[in-house]
Formats: structure tokens, C-alpha cells, sequence
């Protein structure tokens, strides 16, 4: 008497008859192994041995979106195969990511930074205020809400022997401006988290009040989606400008980039220490290349 096989194991014998009869299954070991890097224990990531296959692997190491992905390669490869991977990287960065002269955004009579909170907007205006001097920069505050906001600036002012107002309103930030004499002046904000759209109406007021040109800041470990989601946010403001923050403590630039290509922003310099002083260095095209090669080609794992 034959016996009867029940529904599940019909469905286990027609599953493997199916198996067999398709071949042996395809196993890419390679895709296993990027999927799986930087886990503990796990392969580290595999590099691609083609100029192009390598390139996206190390983009997509730091984060950036697949679409910037896909925009940076193809400008890659339309360079000749003889060129260098650096050169080719270089020449693509340039082409999809706007560079500005440092040195052009300091002309602005008004600089109004903006960004979230814990961005670094505080330090990041003594930073430029040093640039242009004792004699020719006013840093005023407008964080009254935040405990000590005025205070380190008011110690960064004292180092660096400048002047510093504050403004509790955009009526005051007006006539602090109109009153400056000549001189630069950097205005230092109160953070604005993406959704609070009283506090971006407020800052609005504040850069009509003073006709200040806003900067966009944001730390430059930030991560894509979230710099994206800054982006759409502060883009009603008007800022044409980002300038990151703490660069060299990022070890991915994914969102830095994702930013500075969604606004169609120009990136002339970045913080790279957290000294007040000094720590802003110029960005261009081929010092990104190479901070964006260098942990492949170091074997660090990213």
C-alpha cells in the first residue's frame, strides 16, 4: 500500500525537483561580502578591480545617495582610460558639485549662519570673524535662547579682540547693522530643527532685517537623508552657501555632498579643528578627491 504524502511534503519534493532541474543556484560571494562589510567578524569590503566598479564602491562607502552616485561616475568616465582615478574623480566632483572662492564669501558685508542645533554655527562665526580681523568684523548673537550661547561668544570676542553685540529681536539686528561703521559683521543664530516652521519665519525676518547674505551650516559627518531633509527646510531663506563643519572628524562625506548637490549650494570651505582661531581651510575639487579616496586605497575600513 502506497502512503499517502501530505501537502507540505509535496510542496518540500516539488521545490527540490524544481531545484534540480534549473541548475545549481547562483552565489555571489562578492555581493555577500559587501553586504555583510564593517560587521564584526565579517570580510572587509571587497574593492572592485575596474576604475568605475571601484569608484561607486568607495562613493557608496561614504554614504552618498545612488542618484549622485550614478551623476559622479558618468562624469568619471568620460575621461580617458588613461587618465588617473584621482584626476577622474576630481574632474567629476567639479563638474556635479559647485566650488566657490573662499575668499568671495567674506566680501559680503552681512553673513548670517543657519542651522540646526549642535551644528557648530557659534564657533564657526568666530572662525570667519578671525578671518576678516579685529578691525574689520562685529559679531552679534541673536541666541538668546539658548543658556551661554552668548557667553561663548562673548569669549571667543575676547580672545580675538572684536567687538560683539546682541539682538533680541530683528528691530535691534537692524539697527546693530546700520550702526556698524563699516565694519563685516557675522550673525550668530539660534538652531533651527527641520518642522518648526515659527522659527524658520523668525529667522527669515532676521536676514531681511539685517540684508545679511545666509549661510547654511551642517557638520559634515551628517547623514544624506537627514541632510537632504536640512536642505528642503532652510531652502526658503535663500542660502546659496554651505560651509561644513568638524571635516576632520568625518569619516564618511556622504551627506556634506548629498547637501551641497540637492541645494545646488556652493561649498568654499570647511571647519577642521574645533579651535576658534584658525581651522577653516579652503575646499576644492582634488582635496575632496583624495579625502574621499583615501581610506580604500589606506585599507582603512570605512
Amino acid at each position: 500500500m502506497t502512503r499517502r504524502l501530505k501537502a507540505p511534503q509535496r510542496r518540500a519534493k516539488r521545490v527540490a525537483r524544481l531545484a534540480r532541474e534549473s541548475g545549481p543556484p547562483d552565489f555571489n560571494l562578492g555581493a555577500v561580502a559587501s553586504r555583510s562589510a564593517g560587521e564584526t567578524g565579517l570580510p572587509a569590503r571587497p574593492w572592485s578591480g575596474d576604475d568605475m566598479g571601484f569608484l561607486s564602491a568607495v562613493l557608496d562607502a561614504h554614504h552618498l545617495p545612488p542618484p549622485l552616485i550614478q551623476r559622479l561616475v558618468a562624469a568619471a568616465a568620460t575621461l580617458p582610460l588613461t587618465a588617473r582615478l584621482i584626476d577622474r574623480l576630481t574632474a567629476a566632483l567639479a563638474d556635479r558639485i559647485h566650488f566657490s572662492e573662499f575668499r568671495d564669501v567674506l566680501r559680503a558685508p552681512v553673513l548670517l549662519l543657519a542651522g540646526p542645533p549642535g551644528a557648530g554655527k557659534t564657533t564657526l562665526a568666530a572662525k570667519l570673524a578671525a578671518h576678516l580681523g579685529e578691525r574689520r568684523a562685529l559679531l552679534i548673537s541673536t541666541d538668546a535662547a539658548r543658556a551661554g550661547g552668548m557667553a561663548q561668544l562673548e569669549e571667543y570676542a575676547d580672545v580675538l579682540g572684536l567687538a560683539v553685540a546682541a539682538a533680541a529681536d530683528a528691530t535691534e539686528l537692524g539697527r546693530l547693522v546700520s550702526s556698524a561703521n563699516g565694519r563685516s559683521i557675522i550673525i550668530d543664530t539660534t538652531g533651527v530643527t527641520p518642522g518648526d516652521e515659527a522659527a524658520r519665519t523668525a529667522l527669515a525676518r532676521l536676514i531681511a532685517a539685517s540684508a545679511a547674505q545666509p549661510l547654511l551650516v551642517l557638520p559634515a559627518d551628517i547623514a544624506a537623508s537627514e541632510a537632504a531633509a536640512m536642505v528642503a527646510f532652510y531652502a526658503p531663506l535663500g542660502a546659496t552657501t554651505l560651509l561644513a563643519t568638524r571635516l576632520d572628524l568625518a569619516q564618511r562625506m556622504g551627506g556634506m555632498l548629498a547637501a551641497a548637490a540637492a541645494g545646488r549650494l556652493a561649498v568654499p570651505a570647511a571647519g577642521m579643528t574645533p579651535h576658534f582661531a584658525y581651522g577653516l581651510v579652503a575646499l576644492s575639487p582634488g582635496m575632496l578627491a583624495r579625502r574621499l579616496l583615501a581610506p580604500a586605497l589606506s585599507g582603512i575600513h570605512l
